[in-house]
């Protein structure tokens, strides 16, 4: 990330204004190497220069966000609390609940939620976003509906899936 970063600023210094692909490539690499801080960083300047972030930004971000939660929470289960980074999560929430006036969220966006809320064992959360996103006409992909296998349990036949039985 950190010849990522280099080209980054040398684009901006030279005075190419980078788009919002190219921000949302940015903070997406922060993600991956779980450098939120930089990628909030990331994300406020793009802002700062009056680009409007996308739905695949905000879900980038989510997904950051959930997938640090998970090793926080592992971390703690482990009895590792103090080697666990606190964050202030209200002004990335802020601007998360802020997506929803400007970026309808899309299958994606809804998958990562998902996602995150079962690896969490907040199941009755990931239904419900289920259901939202069904109410608000969006189709569930394989993937939103493997993200969601934790949480169906019993009710494989209330979101309309068969059972697959498979014979040897």
């Amino acid at each position: 990330m950190k010849r990522a970063q280099w080209v980054f600023d040398l684009l901006v210094e030279r005075g190419i204004t980078p788009d919002v692909v190219t921000y949302t490539m940015m903070i997406n690499g922060f993600c991956r190497v779980n450098c939120l801080w930089q990628a909030g960083c990331i994300f406020n300047d793009m802002k700062g220069r009056g680009i409007k972030p996308d739905v695949i930004t905000y879900t980038v971000l989510l997904d950051g966000r959930l997938k640090e939660n998970l090793k926080r929470a592992c971390s703690l289960q482990r009895g590792k609390e103090s080697e666990v980074e606190k964050t202030d999560d209200s002004p990335f929430w802020n601007d998360l609940n802020d997506m929803g006036k400007e970026i309808e969220p899309d299958v994606y966006c809804y998958t990562v939620l998902i996602d995150g809320h079962c690896k969490t064992n907040n199941f009755q959360d990931a239904i419900e976003l289920y259901d939202e996103m069904i109410a608000r006409g969006l189709q569930p992909d394989i993937v939103t509906y493997t993200a969601l296998c934790p949480a169906v349990g019993e009710r494989v036949i209330d979101i309309g899936l068969e059972p697959l039985l498979m014979r040897f």
